[in-house]
């Protein structure tokens, strides 16, 4: 008698751990996580001036699709791919993906617009003004990044797209997370990417009146929970990691550079761009509930902190409402003062700048914060970096227009 093929879901019953076996990241500060979160430390700052992109500083990477594509290759990439495949590369192969079972490999990946470039051009094509012969659809849709990536890796477990603003690539992770823990695949490549600096997108962003203007030093106008914050810059980026269950990652002798302990999700049900305090708070609630542990047990966490009026207070007031007294015991950071605002990658990006404060054992600072706003009682470090007490638990904040909250809890291994 035939053998029964194995379901894709391994053990109906499975819950298990999940940590994280590869890194890769493209950013403003950096292109490497070691780069990146160096230049966090230190307080620096990557956004700039751009005449081209309006009156606002923006985060915009150092990098040359020549180095990672053919010509061919990129008459069918739109920048947010290419972003997407090359961190994506980069996080396999620090977990050498090579041999795992590609039936048994996903790809969950969050972006808030895709294809902006491409379509802006498209665009300008229609009417006439920058005639350029590509194919926009399959380069400009949602689920690019992510299909071009499973291509890349030969993924053939399952490929998702999330977009959910904000919180997309959060919300990838906090998936990926989900379908390993539950036993349906055993490696996930989970994370976002984001790549929207072109004059049409940065005009519709300015009618918003989020973005920060340059406060003297052009680079330092975004300051979270500042009194004087007007809010953020735009930035691009792309953040990914490999999560695999940890029985698959011990037996082939993987790196285990952490955990994924917990992972709440809400939605605010309120308005479209005005943050609620009772949604936050009951993702912040969910992902501790998850993880199995309490405000206390944390030893750093990294605001979603966008500098805006309403949004900060927003976060502040949840975070307060939820921790109690170790909101102003536990250090919190928001770094978004220093790599910008990357929308549907910034959640990927600060998980990596939340696992790595943990794995350094050191908190990054809100770099131009200077005077906490009145009505903010957050443990908030700001403008230097500080040692960590401890390094157990780690979480980190994404919440989005649309009321869309996701909370990811890491713990050090």
């Amino acid at each position: 008698m035939r053998a029964a093929k194995r379901s894709l879901r391994e053990n109906p019953m499975a819950t298990r751990r999940v940590v994280i076996t590869g890194v890769g990241l493209i950013s403003c500060l950096g292109n490497d996580p070691d780069t990146f979160f160096d230049n966090l430390v230190e307080g620096k700052s990557g956004l700039r001036p751009y005449p081209d992109l309006g009156r606002h500083p923006v985060g915009r990477a150092q990098f040359a699709p020549e180095e990672h594509f053919t010509r061919t290759d990129l008459l069918g990439l739109d920048r947010v791919s290419q972003f997407a495949i090359v961190a994506s590369r980069e996080a396999a192969a620090n977990a050498d993906l090579t041999a795992v079972d590609k039936e048994r490999l996903g790809v969950f990946y969050g972006t808030g617009t895709s294809g902006a470039a491409t379509l802006e051009a498209s665009y300008g094509n229609f009417f006439g003004v920058r005639p350029e012969r590509y194919l926009c659809i399959p380069m400009a849709m949602n689920h690019a990044p992510a299909s071009q990536v499973a291509i890349s890796l030969g993924a053939m477990g399952e490929c998702q797209t999330y977009s959910t603003a904000c919180s997309s690539s959060a919300v990838a992770i906090g998936e990926g997370y989900r379908r390993i823990k539950d036993g349906y695949i055993d490696v996930a490549v989970a994370g976002g990417a984001e790549c929207m600096l072109v004059p049409s997108v940065m005009n519709e962003w300015e009618k918003l009146r989020v973005l920060a203007p340059a406060q003297g030093d052009p680079s330092s106008g975004c300051r979270p929970f500042d009194a004087s914050r007007h809010g953020f810059h735009l930035a691009e980026s792309a953040a990914t990691v490999i999560l695999e269950s940890i029985e698959h990652a011990t037996a082939r002798g993987a790196p285990i550079l952490g955990e994924i302990a917990g992972y709440g999700l809400s939605n605010d049900a309120s308005h479209i761009t005005k943050p609620s305090p009772a949604g936050q708070r009951l993702a912040i609630k969910r992902a501790m509930a998850d993880a199995g542990i309490s405000p206390g047990d944390l030893a750093y966490v990294n605001l979603h902190g966008t500098a805006t009026g309403a949004g900060d207070l927003a976060e502040a007031q949840s975070v307060e409402e939820v921790f109690g007294e170790m909101a102003r015991r536990v250090p919190m950071s928001a770094t978004k003062s220093s790599h910008g605002h990357a929308i549907g990658a910034t959640g990927a990006l600060e998980f990596i700048a939340t696992l790595w404060a943990l794995r350094r054992a050191i908190a990054p600072p809100t770099a131009f914060t200077e005077q906490v706003a009145p009505g903010i009682s957050l443990n908030l470090i700001c403008r230097q970096a500080e040692r960590l007490r401890n390094s157990g638990y780690g979480a980190s904040n994404s919440f989005a227009f649309g009321g869309a909250n996701a909370v990811l809890v890491l713990r050090k291994t």
